[in-house]
């Protein structure tokens, strides 16, 4: 059985230089360029890498600069970038060792102190620290030599090592003198990664191939353009018309509308990274009520869910919310025959049994004779999917006496309705994803986010609280032991699937859409190098590296 790597593992040692190439040199044409639509509206004339995506232009997360390790959400798999190799010593203290022979592209030699100088850079700037590394159990980071960084923790916290790793590295020598960070746009960027920077318009990003590049004989492309695009549909229209390569793109029944336009070339691949949610507000009654709940998770049928909002592309949630790839691993298969499969009649037995009665028009009535009001069902305005989804779990809910109302918000009212718990369900994503469970239970689960007091709820819009999750989950923070781990997130599957604190209901995935007319090296579900993000993310990184003309 594969391991995660993310914090069961103990070392990592670099097998080749060049990790993350997946084709043949024998099978490579260099040259050409790979066409991105990678910005809706104008593009910022910013290479900030401390800024979020959107911030900054793109590509500067994924041509420029480099992190340290890069972790597949997917798989687990761990690939080494500007460090080699890891340790825990006694889950306080982490020791990596970076790569040697790597210089930025101004010539000067990348060190261990490049990467101490970025952590203890973002404690002087917390506005960088977007992670919350330093807010969260860090107490020092020191280069120990030219090749040797050492991070210690006041308390331990191993699942920070993902956010660690994918902390993009600047060079001391320039940044050092940079005062306010947060306003600097980093006009002439000094980088270690495969591309420089070209030709920038608003409209469009040049980078061109670094050719002192670490990784020998890679990048196999010369360039790589990001171009802005107004909507979904220009970029489709893009991609159809073979003006463009690549783009993030959620699109309505991809296969018809996409693939079936040229069956050759027409690709998209969206793997599973998250799962969508229904989040029950346990603050209020009935959602309160542990039995309420179950019989929630019984009444909705979640296989029409992914036909409407997807196509039957990406397929319903497992009852626990841990996506596809992690399950073989973390999955507990002791609570197999807890599976919320749609029964309306055992989400009506399991009310009766609670207590609750039905009127004579078909109502649901609690177990204090009051009829149970009408349920709001919240949604983004304008979010086709999740809208779908509203509607056909409001049909679902009538089997059992509810009647919801669908109320649409925009983004600002929706995300103040969640977080200040005025909703009474809602749809929204998992707010935590990694690449094990832990960070969908971490954000979503523990107390500490569930607006204490009836204050904000930060990530736990249900506002659960169990005194069994949050000790499994300080249980697998101070642990790099895998068996101690996957004990304490088996621990937690069970109160999710007891306790029901939320309804997972289909897969959520990234939406890459490619042609291949001209390139190759796509990563593909049979080959997931990466984990499909997006073209100025991280993970991106790797697609870049192994484009080459067909």
């Amino acid at each position: 059985m594969k391991r995660f790597l993310m914090t069961s593992l103990v070392f990592v040692v670099v097998l080749s230089l060049a990790a993350g190439v997946v084709a043949a040199e024998s099978a490579v044409v260099r040259g050409g360029t790979v066409r991105i639509a990678g910005q809706w509206g104008t593009i910022t004339n910013n290479f900030n890498p401390f800024l979020a995506s959107g911030q900054n232009a793109p590509g500067t997360r994924s041509a420029l600069y480099e992190s340290l390790f890069f972790v597949s959400v997917l798989t687990g798999d761990i690939t080494p970038v500007l460090a080699v190799s890891y340790e825990w010593k006694d889950n306080l203290t982490l020791v990596m060792e970076t790569r040697e022979g790597v210089k930025w592209s101004d010539g000067t030699p990348f060190t261990a102190h490049d990467v101490a100088f970025t952590f203890n850079y973002m404690k002087q700037h917390p506005a960088l620290d977007m992670a919350g590394i330093w807010t969260n159990g860090m107490a020092s980071v020191t280069a120990l030599d030219n090749n040797t960084v050492e991070f210690k923790f006041a308390t331990p916290n191993t699942p920070l090592f993902q956010y660690i790793a994918h902390t993009l590295i600047v060079p001391k020598h320039v940044w050092e003198g940079i005062q306010d960070p947060t306003a600097f746009t980093n006009p002439q960027p000094v980088v270690t990664g495969p591309f420089l920077v070209g030709r920038f318009t608003p409209q469009a990003v040049t980078y061109v191939r670094n050719n002192d590049y670490w990784i020998p004989g890679q990048p196999y492309v010369d360039q790589v353009v990001y171009q802005a695009t107004r909507s979904n549909d220009s970029a489709l229209l893009l991609l159809l018309n073979k003006q463009i390569d690549y783009s993030y793109l959620s699109i309505p029944d991809p296969q018809r509308t996409f693939v079936d336009r040229d069956p050759q070339h027409n690709r998209f691949w969206w793997p599973v990274t998250n799962s969508n949610i229904l989040y029950l507000n346990m603050s209020k009654a009935p959602f309160n009520d542990t039995a309420f709940r179950r019989a929630m998770g019984y009444a909705i049928n979640k296989d029409p869910l992914s036909e409407k909002a997807y196509y039957g592309v990406v397929p319903p949630s497992h009852p626990t919310g841990i996506i596809p790839g992690q399950q073989a691993y973390w999955v507990d298969p002791s609570l197999a025959d807890i599976t919320y499969s749609y029964d309306p009649a055992k989400a009506r037995e399991i009310l009766s049994e609670a207590g609750y009665t039905w009127d004579s028009a078909g109502a649901l009535v609690d177990p204090s004779g009051a009829k149970v009001p009408a349920v709001r069902i919240l949604v983004g305005a304008g979010w086709t999917d999740f809208i779908s989804m509203a509607q056909l779990i409001s049909e679902d809910m009538k089997a059992i006496g509810v009647t919801m109302v669908i109320e649409q918000e925009p983004w600002n009212s929706y995300i103040n309705s969640l977080m200040g718990g005025t909703y009474d369900t809602a749809i929204c994503w998992g707010t935590g994803s990694g690449s094990t469970p832990y960070d969908l239970y971490y954000r979503t689960l523990a107390s500490e986010f569930g607006g204490k007091d009836g204050g904000q709820a930060e990530s736990n819009y249900s506002r659960f609280a169990s005194e069994v999750v949050d000790q499994a989950l300080a249980t697998y923070r101070a642990s790099s032991d895998p068996d101690e781990q996957w004990q304490a997130i088996a621990t937690i599957q069970r109160e999710v699937l007891t306790k029901v604190p939320y309804i997972p209901l289909t897969d959520r995935s990234h939406f890459n859409c490619y042609q291949t007319a001209t390139l190759a090296g796509w990563p593909t579900a049979d080959n997931p190098y990466n984990g499909g993000e997006p073209g100025d993310e991280i993970g991106s990184r790797l697609m870049l590296l192994n484009l080459h003309l067909r």
